[in-house]
Order: structure tokens, then sequence, then C-alpha cells
């Protein structure tokens, strides 16, 4: 199953890539949040691209887990840099608080 995600803001960085091709380097997510992702991506869709650096997943290690299961392919922001890490995992961060509706102003 091919998961497109809602909210791409820098489409030139957006490249089409296969999970299994995508290797999470982080081992300590919270389960709980896991499970409701699952059920949120399921009945709503992915919302915000995963963000890959050489195949390893630099952000989005919760939406990973979430979807490594019932997806093939999605689309990932493909960075090479610190810095556009950093971009971009404050951007998803305020998408996501924002979609909960938890942003202050």
């Amino acid at each position: 199953m091919f998961l497109q995600p809602k909210k791409i803001i820098l489409p030139t960085l957006i490249q089409q890539y296969k999970i299994k091709d995508i290797t999470p380097n982080q081992s300590n997510n919270n389960q709980e949040l896991i499970d409701q992702l699952k059920i949120d991506i399921r009945n709503n869709g992915l919302l915000c691209p995963l963000v890959v650096n050489k195949g390893i997943l630099i952000d989005g290690h919760h939406r990973y887990e979430a979807i490594k299961d019932f997806c093939t392919e999605t689309l990932v922001y493909v960075i090479q840099n610190k810095e556009m890490e950093n971009i971009l995992s404050k951007i998803n961060s305020y998408i996501w608080f924002d979609h909960l509706g938890s942003l202050n102003g």
C-alpha cells in the first residue's frame, strides 16, 4: 500500500521510498503513541512525511512504527545535512500540534 502524506511543505525534497529501505535509528518509542497513530493514520491518512538521510530515518520514528506493518511505500523528505533536518523536524512538529489543536497563539 502506498501512503501519501497530506502536508508536503518542501516538494523539491520529496522522494518515493519503500518502507523496507528505511532504517530507524531510535528504539525507545512510546508504544501508546504508536498505537494511537496507527488508528489515526488508518482513519485520516499520514499527515507529515518522514525525514530520511541516506536511508536512515531522522524524523518520524513513531509514524514509521505506526505504518510499517501496512504501508509498503510513502513519500519522504530526503535530506543531506543537519540544518535541513532541524528545519523539517520543527515544521513537522508544528503541523502535528496544529492538527491536534494544541498550539497557543
